[in-house]
């Protein structure tokens, strides 16, 4: 069975506020059987009491936002228990002429609380999320309820009506009318600019105080004229007791999804401003048209003054606001425009007839300054660039600094040449040397060029391009370089392909393809036996093709993803190498490692683990490292080699002469081989020289105890010349180019077939064995 839902506290008891309402209604029955004002003016009391009690109560299940209102609404509601106890007080203690005089002053006095405290809480609905509100809101209140009690002096004095009345009959209904107006007003103006269009409560509140108002001004007439006679009570005590019960039941109301914080000046603005025009419009017909109360424009021209103290209020905040906005705008080192100032520039000078030009500027080996000679040196130098820039434009261009050491330079004119003019002058400004502390600086500058009229520069289109040529400068040594769109569409389809790469490595989303390893034969020179294969890896891309590794793995190092990739081929290249020991081939497989690799922490534990994976032996898995590897961080490097040694796994040194070759290192190395660099292997039998080398270079790694690989084989006549001087095994397009490992398959079979037939296995000259395969494929 379902449990009973607790009963909401989201609502003011209805039970009672229906009760308050007939408690009115029998004590203004009795009003008219018995006449006794009072038992109405109480029964009234003790039901706004009871609104105010039930509003304040709902206080802390409101929204953080409306708490201020809904408590300062029970302020009033409970103000206007009290007026109406007093009001009782009078009429059932007083008699005669006291109780004239008396009559409306307790009410009047507390209508006027009433209303304060509902500004008070409309403002701090209006501001959102704080109380508390300037002192020139409290004088804007006061001078537009004194600018409405001025017009309606003057409007019940130029009237035909009877004014002469018991106490505060009259000018009781005069002084609540403007408070109510003023507040209705407020109301109405926090409603509209505020953003509570769709709020209800809003429009209750507002409907009620107008309904409150126009019984004001049907009773005030109806109080004239009576000398003794207590004045129609009933009318009013039931309007006020109504209007706090109407504001109760407005805080039940739903309120809508809350849209954000709409803190504004513009309502207190708004209603001074009303309040002047109330004002300066009862002098002049006062002074067109005079009257018998001078009261009328005194109470004018101090409402009046009540207003402009709330619009110089906003004038101030203005003239703070347009100070903040200037400084938000500039560069607190140099004083010229930001960052923020100089892409509205921008955007207003390209979406312009005319379009721009822009240039961005940034300072080359500007840190070797602040390292050198502090940051307060550093500042000096930009300040002095900024005023040597400004100078140098004289007037043809907006600078602004972006921060740190970039610049930028607007130009209202979207001619190449002109700014390419205008960017050569300022690298020549940048250039002059500067003297800190006794010490010259020389800087250099490399400047981008965009303009407009390169095409749709939306959406800061403008400034990537000269961001973009700004970096092509850098890249290229510094100086000028206009944005190249070609170049800009390489660089960003290789983003693009890096984004795809990761993407590929690091999750299995199949969308980018897979990597593929080709493998190349490695044979030995004597009988030409295969002895090894080199894993190659290549990635099949489900658009561009069959990628060759020059297309991604330098794109693989950039985004961090290089180990990820060299994982994937240690486990593929161990896997097809246990396929071949299974097959009874013996042939070990080559993987390359690059540096950042053999630094990664985990390189010996997923060499363990592929090993372990793929049920291969360790001497049958071979690494390939280059020279400018092992010279990257040389300790580390032997210590590393060491370990994989240590484990059986062969040790190939790669590319060998074309890096930095050390004999030291070579020396301390575990490596088993050398992979003589295919820039040796090609000039082989044209050139002395290089013969001389590679003679010599298989004299020492065979001193060494090392065998010596061949790299690049592409003829026969370098094939036997190899085999001639002692090489020991040879790797080229002679014997095959890299190919899958199914076709290697095939390739290896053939030769068993060549072989059991006692055919010669070496090609013949010219010719290329094995598939021909697409060893690059042009991205698109």
């Amino acid at each position: 069975m379902p449990a009973t839902p607790p009963p909401s506290r989201d609502r003011p008891p209805a039970l009672l506020l229906s009760a308050a309402a007939a408690l009115v209604a029998v004590l203004a029955t009795a009003e008219l059987v018995t006449d006794v004002a009072g038992l109405t003016a109480a029964g009234g009391a003790v039901a706004a009491g009871i609104g105010g009690a039930v509003l304040r109560r709902q206080v802390p299940l409101r929204a953080v936002e409306e708490r201020g209102l809904w408590r300062w609404v029970g302020h009033a509601a409970v103000a206007v228990a009290v007026g109406l106890a007093l009001e009782a007080l009078v009429d059932l203690v007083l008699r005669g002429d006291a109780a004239a005089w008396a009559r409306g002053a307790p009410l009047t006095v507390a209508a006027v609380v009433a209303v304060l405290c509902a500004y008070q809480g409309l403002l701090s609905w209006n501001r959102f999320r704080t109380s508390a509100s300037h002192p020139a809101d409290w004088v804007n209140a006061a001078g537009s309820v004194l600018c409405t009690l001025a017009l309606g002096a003057y409007l019940l004095d130029a009237s035909s009506l009877v004014t002469d009345g018991p106490g505060w009959a009259v000018e009781g209904h005069v002084v609540r009318l403007a408070a109510l107006v003023v507040l209705a007003v407020t109301t109405v103006v926090v409603t509209v600019v505020g953003g509570l269009l769709d709020d209800p409560r809003a429009w209750v509140l507002a409907a009620g105080l107008l309904a409150m108002s126009a019984v004001e001004v049907v009773t005030a007439p109806l109080a004239t004229g009576a000398a003794v006679a207590p004045a129609p009570v009933l009318p009013v005590v039931l309007s006020w007791t109504a209007l706090t019960l109407v504001a109760a039941g407005s805080g039940a109301v739903r309120p809508p999804i809350l849209r954000g914080h709409f803190a504004s000046s513009q309502v207190v603005t708004v209603c001074a401003l009303l309040a002047i025009l109330t004002g300066v419009g009862v002098l002049v017909a006062y002074a067109l048209h005079p009257g018998d109360w001078l009261l009328v424009p005194v109470l004018a021209a101090v409402g009046v003054l009540g207003g402009c103290v709330r619009m110089f209020r906003t004038i101030h905040e203005l003239a703070f606001v347009a100070s903040t906005r200037k400084e938000a705008r500039t560069d607190p080192l140099t004083g010229v425009p930001n960052r923020r100032a100089m892409l509205e520039t921008v955007d207003r000078f390209a979406t312009s007839r005319t379009g721009a030009a822009l240039l961005v500027i940034d300072l080359d080996r500007f840190k070797d300054v602040n390292d050198r000679y502090g940051h307060a040196a550093g500042d000096v130098v930009i300040t002095t660039i900024s005023g040597r820039l400004q100078h140098r434009l004289a007037g043809t261009g907006l600078l602004a600094r972006f921060g740190g050491d970039e610049f930028a330079v607007v130009i209202d004119d979207p001619d190449l040449a002109r700014a390419s003019a205008v960017a050569a002058a300022l690298r020549e400004a940048v250039r002059e040397p500067i003297e800190i502390t006794g010490r010259v600086v020389r800087l250099e500058a490399s400047i981008g060029v965009a303009s407009t009229a390169f095409g749709d520069h939306r959406d800061g289109e403008l400034l990537r391009w000269a961001d973009t040529a700004m970096y092509a400068a850098k890249r290229s040594g510094g100086g000028v370089r206009v944005y190249d769109e070609d170049a800009d569409a390489r660089e960003r389809a290789e983003l693009a392909l890096a984004d795809e790469l990761r993407v590929m490595l690091t999750t299995d989303d199949e969308r980018f393809g897979g990597l593929e390893l080709h493998y190349q034969p490695q044979l030995d020179c004597t009988d030409g036996a295969v002895v090894g294969m080199e894993a190659l890896v290549r990635w099949a891309h489900p658009e561009r093709g069959l990628l060759p590794p020059v297309a991604f793995i330098d794109l693989a190092e950039q985004t961090g993803s290089m180990f990820a990739l060299t994982e994937r081929v240690l486990a593929q290249a161990t896997r097809q190498a246990a396929r071949w020991q299974a097959e009874g081939r013996d042939l070990a497989v080559a993987v390359n490692l690059s540096t950042s690799c053999l630094e990664h922490p985990r390189l010996l534990a997923t060499l363990d683990h592929v090993l372990a994976d793929a049920g291969l032996r360790p001497e049958h898995l071979v690494v390939e490292i280059t020279e400018t590897t092992l010279m990257h961080d040389p300790r580390h490097a032997v210590a590393v080699t060491r370990d994989i040694a240590d484990r059986g796994i062969g040790l190939s040194i790669d590319d060998y002469g074309a890096g930095y070759s050390s004999l030291t290192y070579l020396n301390e190395l575990p490596a088993g081989e050398l992979k003589l660099d295919r820039s040796f292997t090609a000039r082989l039998t044209s050139d002395d020289r290089t013969r001389a080398i590679v003679s010599g270079t298989l004299d020492l790694a065979h001193h060494l105890g090392l065998r010596l690989i061949a790299e690049g084989v592409e003829d026969t006549a370098t094939s036997e010349e190899l085999r001639r001087m002692g090489c020991d095994r040879a790797q080229g397009f002679l014997h095959s180019r890299p190919m899958p490992a199914d076709a290697a398959d095939a390739w290896l079979r053939e030769r068993d077939v060549l072989t059991a037939a006692g055919a010669r296995v070496l090609p013949a000259p010219g010719v290329v064995r094995g598939p021909v395969l697409p060893t690059q494929v042009t991205a698109p």
